[in-house]
């Protein structure tokens, strides 16, 4: 009998927006991605937006809550954390994404700390956008950078 790969894992540091993080939920329920929220979240999913985005699909979302990004890193151990940003120079489709890799986003305020992105050298990756546009919505964002990342490695599900 033959064990499915680990899944790719998306982590969310210090969330802020209900409606985003239930949406993000709801995507790594759909893609079979493992969902870590880090440090202080800025809502509760009793949140009714956050509810209503996440809808019926809670009971499919495998999600941890980390305390601290120390804590974090010392629940995922060896795996490869990839920090998402607009400040990156690589883009998301030079990356090559093995099972198991973690795809870290920042706040929808303020993105990843420079201090944290201190620590990802070669490890920091950017969405391609035009230059006159600032960002990506939070949720938007995962789901690109997550379904890149199982069309590399295929979805565990799929076996």
């Amino acid at each position: 009998m033959s064990s499915l790969p680990e899944p790719i894992h998306v982590a969310l540091y210090e969330p802020e927006i209900p409606g985003n993080a239930g949406a993000v939920a709801r995507t790594c329920g759909a893609a079979g991605a493992p969902l870590h929220l880090i440090g202080r979240l800025g809502f509760s999913f009793t949140h009714p937006k956050a509810k209503r985005a996440l809808m019926d699909y809670w009971q499919h979302t495998e999600y941890l809550h980390h305390a601290t990004y120390a804590d974090f890193l010392a629940h995922v151990g060896p795996r490869r954390v990839w920090m998402m940003t607009t400040k990156a120079a690589v883009p998301l489709w030079e990356a090559r994404f093995e099972p198991g890799d973690v795809l870290l986003f920042g706040p929808e305020s303020r993105g990843l700390p420079e201090e944290l992105l201190a620590t990802a050298a070669g490890h920091t990756l950017r969405i391609p956008m035009r230059a006159e546009t600032r960002s990506l919505n939070l949720s938007t964002a995962v789901g690109i950078g997550l379904y890149e990342a199982l069309r590399q490695v295929g979805p565990p599900w799929l076996g």
